[in-house]
């Protein structure tokens, strides 16, 4: 039983760890309006931003997989970008920079939470310990 928990809780340290790392990056990437090709050419491509989506596993504990935001890129008028068209107009990655601070301190609150699980999990283990001892 005490296994389960720690089991989820590792889980769900895994999860908030990983949508850390993908909203930071996508906020690094905010206003990445060019990528390289499989070749290594500058293309005049955004940065495709990311979402971690979550789920439950059966015997608890959760996974997580990735998935591009849709849509991936916002057109602007900034005809001075390098990436900017004829008309001026230029596709920035499709970032809402407070959805993405959201995120960051939802998976910031939910380590804190998994990380509190295993430290209870292992006063118990320690007390077991006492007693039998």
């Amino acid at each position: 039983m005490a296994i389960d928990a720690i089991n989820t809780a590792l889980s769900g340290l895994f999860a908030s760890s990983r949508s850390l790392a993908v909203s930071a990056n996508n906020v690094a990437n905010l206003q990445t309006t060019q990528t390289t090709d499989g070749k290594g050419n500058t293309v005049n491509s955004p940065y495709v931003p990311q979402q971690v989506n979550k789920s439950t596993v059966q015997n608890g504990g959760m996974t997580t997989s990735l998935s591009d935001i849709s849509p991936a890129s916002v057109s602007f008028f900034a005809p001075d970008n390098l990436a900017a068209d004829e008309n001026g107009i230029t596709a920035f990655p499709n970032v809402n920079l407070e959805q993405e601070v959201s995120n960051q301190l939802q998976a910031a609150n939910l380590y804190k939470a998994n990380a509190s699980v295993i430290k209870r999990e292992n006063e118990v283990f320690q007390s077991l310990l006492d007693i039998t001892g």
